[in-house]
């Protein structure tokens, strides 16, 4: 049974992120393996999250997704797709409750070696590794998928088919 959580904060504060959806010419998806840092001094079950994260002040989501892509993985040049799926969770991080709001864009790149040179500290402390999967993988594998179901509705981007407007995905 997961522990009670006690909010000390009447209501969340509002997040909102960009993260890439990004393929390679094999239809491989780079993920990267996150633990989140718990009160206790543990980390969460590890999970598989796309490269993104919060928007900085001004900036677009797309302009935010551009800037993530290069500052996690060195890729200085990508051309960006549409935005093709939203999604909102609610998380604990530091002492606050979050909820972040994110816009996922789709990508396509040449294999490149990703460089995790331009991670802050902060990423540095739940960013575990990162991988090229192919999505036959990602459905055969036990470990967690952000979002969940990610092997299936990844399916059509792979096939360039994107929707007319992005779908709300779940956690």
């Amino acid at each position: 049974m997961p522990p009670t959580v006690h909010m000390t904060q009447e209501s969340p504060i509002t997040r909102q992120a960009a993260r890439v959806v990004l393929f390679d010419h094999e239809d491989r998806v780079l993920l990267f393996r996150a633990a989140m840092p718990r009160a206790n001094g543990r980390q969460s079950r590890p999970f598989w999250i796309t490269p993104g994260g919060g928007m900085n002040p001004g900036e677009t989501p797309a302009e935010a997704a551009r800037r993530e892509l290069r500052e996690e993985t060195g890729l200085e040049q990508a051309e960006l797709g549409p935005c093709v799926w939203l999604r909102r969770h609610v998380f604990h991080w530091e002492g606050a409750w979050i909820e972040q709001r994110e816009s996922y864009f789709v990508a396509r790149t040449a294999a490149f070696d990703v460089s995790t040179e331009g991670h802050e500290e902060l990423e540095r402390s739940f960013l575990q590794e990162h991988r090229w999967w192919r999505l036959s993988e990602i459905a055969a594998s036990p470990e967690r998928f952000v979002p969940g179901g990610f092997a299936q509705l990844a399916a059509p981007l792979a096939a360039g088919q994107f929707p007319r407007e992005p779908i709300v995905v779940g956690v």
